[in-house]
């Protein structure tokens, strides 16, 4: 049985103010569970929101700033450090990338680089379940890592029209 023909009226509303507030599918998927009782995969509640028609509010994309460009100076160049960087703690931005080979057994993968430079190769099987093989198996990413991964992961499959 579908999950959408089990949700009341009063659920799909409240899904629809989690989505109105902004929330996106990884915090949908959470609250669902937490707030409601309902667990559902990823895959599985991006059918859901498609089913009751539910749409996420668009993520706005703060607009970087021109910096005006400044000569070099020797002393500039010897002591640069490069603002691209992850900055330790989870500062810097998560990348992802997904990989036109696919990882036997999934439908797709790709490759992450968490904000704090560490690298891990990721996939998504027919069930919709994440997996993730880190680099180096003895760091773990931050919860905010994994957040930005998600939605990093969303807006890169948007682009290549998955």
């Amino acid at each position: 049985m579908s999950v959408a023909k089990s949700l009341s009226e009063e659920q799909i509303a409240q899904i629809q103010g989690w989505a109105d507030e902004g929330a996106g599918l990884p915090e949908i998927q959470r609250r669902l569970n937490s707030d409601l009782g309902i667990k559902v995969t990823y895959m599985e509640l991006r059918f859901l929101m498609d089913d009751i028609g539910v749409v996420l509010k668009p993520v706005e994309v703060p607009k970087e700033e021109e910096k005006p460009e400044e000569p070099e100076t020797p002393e500039s160049v010897e002591g640069e450090t490069a603002d691209d960087e992850a900055a330790p703690g989870g500062e810097g931005k998560v990348t992802v990338t997904i990989s036109e080979l696919v990882r036997p057994g999934a439908m797709v993968s790709g490759r992450v680089i968490f904000a704090n430079g560490q690298g891990a190769n990721w996939w998504m099987d027919q069930m919709g379940r994440l997996g993730m093989d880190a680099d180096d198996p003895s760091q773990r990413p931050t919860e905010e890592d994994l957040k930005g991964f998600q939605q990093e992961l969303q807006r890169v499959a948007r682009e290549k029209g998955m």
